[in-house]
């Protein structure tokens, strides 16, 4: 099967299953992320294993199903069972549940991610808002798919006008303010050296990881707005001096949760 059918597959399958529900905003979760809100009402849950097509997480940390919640009057769907290119996937497995997301018919996606800090304030525990990002991960999101040179339209992949509608409404609820910053994409899985985080702070990055930006890229082709937060786990290599571990990102996910769940519903809310 092919991957447009494998996709469709899957879009029938979700259609049938919830009776042609659409979502009205799709989002991922980073590592150790989970929406434990009184706000957000689960209505269904499917195993990605269920799900024809969809890859299946390697990596401790990412929940393994798709859940339907309703929060107010907004549909909801968290794409569970994010996957990553240095578990062996293409970037169309990478990509594959934002493509069905925009089958499915929904015009939003919020994705989240866990990240280490390198601009100066960054520290673990901080929240940011994603203004652009580097891709350096050595593919395209787009580039199976395209035949030739598409020129951009100049247009941020980040909807800056929802963007700013979040950080104010992040505001009232949780009275502090919401960092802004740029989101370098490597590959991993190991984490950077002190020399390749050097780099990266020259050429203009505030956080680095290893996802979201092949999603956000596709979510915009697809013609989706997108939003996009990192949680800072930990520093990057060289500014403390301490050894990284998968460990501590999950941990400080965990405990700065409730800024990711806040910053989700701020979103949510403010969706037109």
């Amino acid at each position: 099967m092919n991957d447009k059918a494998t996709e469709l597959a899957a879009i029938s399958w979700l259609r049938e299953r919830w009776d042609g529900w659409v979502p009205d905003v799709g989002v991922v979760l980073g590592s150790g992320i989970e929406l434990l809100d009184d706000q957000f009402h689960e209505e269904d849950r499917v195993p990605v294993t269920e799900i024809p097509g969809l890859p299946r997480p390697s990596v401790e940390g990412h929940g393994c199903d798709w859940i339907r919640y309703r929060v107010d009057e907004k549909k909801v769907l968290v794409l569970g069972g994010r996957v990553h290119l240095y578990e062996g996937y293409d970037v169309e497995e990478v990509t594959r549940g934002i493509r069905v997301l925009a089958g499915l018919g929904t015009k939003s996606l919020i994705l989240t991610n866990a990240a280490g800090g390198i601009g100066a304030g960054f520290v673990p525990g901080t929240l940011v808002a994603l203004t652009d990002h580097l891709q350096l991960q050595g593919i395209t999101a787009m580039a199976p798919r395209l035949e030739h040179h598409v020129p951009a339209d100049g247009l941020p992949v980040y909807d800056l006008t929802w963007l700013e509608r979040t950080r104010d409404r992040y505001q009232e609820i949780s009275s502090e303010s919401l960092m802004t910053g740029v989101y370098a994409a490597l590959m991993g899985p190991v984490y950077e050296t002190p020399a390749e985080i050097n780099m990266l702070r020259k050429l203009g990055a505030d956080m680095v990881g290893m996802s979201t930006v092949p999603e956000a890229l596709v979510a915009r082709e697809e013609g989706l707005g997108v939003v996009a937060f990192s949680l800072v786990t930990n520093l990057a290599a060289g500014i403390s001096g301490q050894k990284l571990n998968h460990a501590e990102v999950l941990e400080t996910g965990k405990k700065s949760q409730q800024r990711t769940v806040r910053v989700v519903r701020a979103a949510i809310e403010s969706l037109d």
